[in-house]
């Protein structure tokens, strides 16, 4: 019982990347629960009142729960307000200024073109991801705003780490509430590492067991 897969993805389609190679994957394990990484809100809004969108996973449970008989939940939270979407994207928008950033970049979007989610779900995604976090801080160092680029950064990496706890908190709450069989967990690829460690945690602290797998664990990549 509460067999849990984690599946690392990513919101956009690209290359091999496509909601129709999630679908394959989410059919070769054929859950009876899916976790979304969307608040309650968004969820509403894409699923009952058919908000447009061009996420690849939510394309890709559309399409499925179309085909299968299964619950689908969304276990993320709302961000904080003390952070806008714009300082987000001025902070990246600094880091991508640098060649050392923007290759590391490259190469992991050329990987997930080219092998789609066994490259998202393999060790060396998560060493891109982690090589790409110490360059951030590196470069963190530099520039005339730094002192702002290290507020954002540091309000960003708390937010995602309250979600992640709060998101798995979610999960386990189902879990003791509603025991499955056989279920799947969908995350952005940049959360992997990070989960991993709290999932550990997790097992440890927790009366509720939960069989956790991660999909690919033995990728080449």
């Amino acid at each position: 019982m509460n067999n849990i897969t984690l599946i690392s993805t990513t919101h956009s389609e690209s290359g091999k990347c496509t909601s129709d190679e999630l679908y394959k994957i989410i059919e070769s394990i054929n859950p009876k629960v899916i976790f979304e990484e969307l608040t309650i809100d968004l969820f509403d809004k894409i699923y009952n009142k058919h908000f447009p969108h061009n996420i690849l996973e939510v394309k890709c449970i559309q399409n499925y729960i179309n085909n299968h008989n299964i619950i689908h939940i969304p276990v993320d939270i709302d961000a904080s307000p003390n952070l806008s979407n714009n300082e987000i994207h001025y902070m990246y928008d600094s880091f991508k200024k640098y060649h050392v950033y923007k290759s590391l970049e490259q190469e992991q979007n050329s990987l997930i073109e080219l092998c789609g989610h066994a490259f998202l779900n393999s060790k060396k995604c998560s060493d891109l991801f982690d090589k790409k976090m110490q360059t951030e801080k590196y470069l963190l160092g530099f520039g005339t705003d730094k002192n702002n680029l290290i507020r954002i950064h540091n309000l960003f990496h708390e937010e995602q780490d309250k979600r992640e706890s709060a998101i798995l908190r979610n999960i386990y709450d189902y879990a003791i509430e509603n025991p499955f069989s056989t279920a799947v967990f969908l995350i952005g690829a940049a959360h992997r590492t990070s989960l991993i460690q709290k999932i550990n945690g997790l097992e440890t602290t927790e009366e509720l067991k939960l069989n956790w797998k991660l999909y690919n664990n033995n990728s080449k990549y």
